[in-house]
């Protein structure tokens, strides 16, 4: 136990002797691990809202003006003993006007030049399907189908922007997944010649302990908790500065955070992202040290 304590107060006396550098150490590990937890974050956000979106498939298919109750009827029915649905609604083109009424009382106006005309939005059936894990491949082939028949004039159906917001899930994956491979290997690097340069300060200190017969592993494990120190502290940094980021940001990006706050939650941040920063970070550092011990601190019956 004795032995334990003494190794942790060596590791950081040796932080604190070498200040400067080790604490613009921090400060790097920290946005490395910044960037590293942004792009964790954004993915996870976008998989739980494709998620929303696959387990919420609606669509509208718009009714041409010539269509006949009874088709209309038929498709209802044929909808309703389907499977893949859920719940189907008819909704005719003076519910329609009097539902743009409701949601956009400003473009009242524009509804007063077809008084005395037929109502410019077309009758619709609205079709809800049933909760799947995943985007299901029947329910896109059944749109299809159903946006082939004569009656039919269009449709509008959420399954293709969660499509396009898997698109765009898959490209900040691929460029967030590069990007922390790049700025790993920085902070990496930085740790390898912190580790370093500390050996080279301590030259005299491990010699004195080699000729009072210290073993090598003695001397080593210091420099392997200080690289764990320097990566553990540089990600409890960048954790409480990825919280303040996503608290801070619909305040001070007002503008960007309407268009995104329905896909991303600033609200809701998952502690295992921080789980994941801490591992990460303190995997980094013992690893980085471990190796530089190996190059620049060769055992004593070399």
């Amino acid at each position: 136990m004795n032995l334990i304590k003494s190794t942790f107060t060596n590791a950081f006396k040796n932080i604190f002797r070498n200040k400067l550098i080790n604490f613009l150490s921090f400060g790097i590990i920290a946005f490395t691990l910044l960037i590293f937890g942004i792009f964790n974050y954004l993915t996870y956000s976008l998989d739980v809202f494709i998620g929303d979106f696959s387990r919420n498939i609606e669509a509208i298919f718009y009714l041409k003006d010539d269509a006949r109750q009874p088709e209309i009827e038929n498709l209802i029915t044929e909808l309703e003993e389907n499977l893949l649905v859920k719940k189907v609604t008819f909704k005719s083109k003076n519910q329609a006007e009097i539902d743009f009424s409701r949601r956009f009382p400003e473009l009242e106006y524009a509804l007063s030049e077809f008084k005395d005309s037929p109502s410019p939005f077309p009758a619709s059936l609205e079709v809800t399907f049933r909760q799947e894990n995943n985007i299901d491949i029947k329910i896109s082939t059944l749109i299809k189908e159903v946006e082939k028949l004569s009656i039919i004039e269009g449709k509008e159906v959420n399954l293709d922007w969660a499509k396009q917001v898997t698109n765009i899930k898959k490209f900040i994956s691929v460029v967030g997944f590069f990007l922390s491979l790049i700025l790993i290997f920085i902070s990496s690097f930085i740790i390898f010649n912190v580790i370093k340069l500390n050996i080279f300060f301590r030259k005299d200190e491990i010699n004195i302990f080699r000729l009072v017969g210290a073993q090598d592993w003695y001397i080593r494990f210091p420099f392997i908790i200080e690289g764990a120190l320097l990566g553990f502290v540089g990600s409890v940094v960048a954790g409480i500065l990825l919280f303040a980021a996503l608290k801070l940001f619909p305040a001070y990006a007002a503008f960007m955070f309407n268009i995104v706050k329905g896909m991303i939650d600033f609200e809701d941040i998952p502690f295992n992202i921080f789980i994941r920063l801490i591992l990460l970070g303190t995997g980094i550092g013992l690893v980085s040290s471990f190796l530089s011990l190996r190059q620049h601190l060769k055992p004593s019956n070399d």
